[in-house]
């Protein structure tokens, strides 16, 4: 399925342009693919990846995949994986990080109807990806994703959220919507999805992430200082009063 002109085609060309700056380059993209986008992509790995490993799925799509540097990690732990998203540059690069990987294809769409059969998947993730979806088409996306997704599947969500209407618009990143928590669970539960975990993963000014912006640790500890965010927001729950980004679990009845 391709993308032509319609409301996801400044998206495309924003992440068209992105791809230029490599693996990292779509997570905290004004770092342009540097260590900080790896700190977040480490973050987000460290809530996601465990979760996978212990689910026993057999069949993943990865939504809105990226680069491909989740679904190179995740292949190892399920018998196949789809990628899609709406970016042509950003699928070469996810084919290239995912290269000799025999289980993994990449497919190009917007996601507004999914090129796969009902009930394809048992495992779902989208990682900061349905902020690009506007309020309209968010129902129709999430009843696509539970059309595609086996009963008794999993949906893993961690998107950017806020309460503030400034931070929910913000002129900053004008193709996001960074919805209140509570509206972005409805959505999903009007498509039949139910909520089964609920949490924050990351605050944006967390101070570990500067560790890594100005490489004051070593690449190889960013893995553990990621682990180390991701519970203590678990103990403490403390959002700010700007953006955050939290982790949903959904299930398909």
């Amino acid at each position: 399925m391709s993308v032509g002109p319609g409301r996801y085609q400044e998206v495309a060309e924003l992440y068209d342009r992105l791809a230029q700056h490599g693996a990292y380059g779509t997570l905290a993209p004004g770092n342009r693919g540097g260590r900080k986008g790896e700190y977040v992509a480490s973050v987000f790995d460290a809530v996601l990846l465990p979760r996978i490993r212990a689910g026993g799925f057999r069949a993943l799509l990865d939504f809105g995949c990226g680069t491909g540097i989740f679904a190179r990690q995740a292949a190892a732990m399920v018998e196949e994986l789809a990628g899609v998203d709406v970016s042509r540059n950003i699928l070469a690069v996810a084919a290239q990080a995912c290269a000799g990987l025999p289980n993994v294809r990449f497919l190009h769409t917007d996601g507004e109807r999914l090129p796969f059969d009902g009930g394809a998947f048992d495992c779902i993730v989208a990682r900061e990806v349905l902020c690009y979806v506007p309020d309209g088409p968010i129902e129709d996306t999430f009843a696509e994703l539970y059309r595609v997704l086996r009963p008794g599947g999993r949906l893993f969500v961690i998107d950017q959220v806020s309460e503030a209407p400034y931070w929910q618009h913000y002129p900053g990143t004008p193709h996001q919507i960074k919805r209140a928590p509570g509206a972005l669970a409805d959505s999903a539960r009007r498509a039949g999805f139910a909520l089964t975990e609920h949490a924050v993963v990351r605050t944006p000014r967390f101070p570990f992430v500067y560790l890594a912006w100005w490489h004051l640790v070593p690449r190889r500890a960013l893995p553990v200082l990621a682990r180390l965010e991701v519970a203590w927001h678990r103990q403490r729950r403390r959002p700010t009063r700007r953006w955050w980004d939290d982790l949903f679990v959904f299930s398909k009845r």
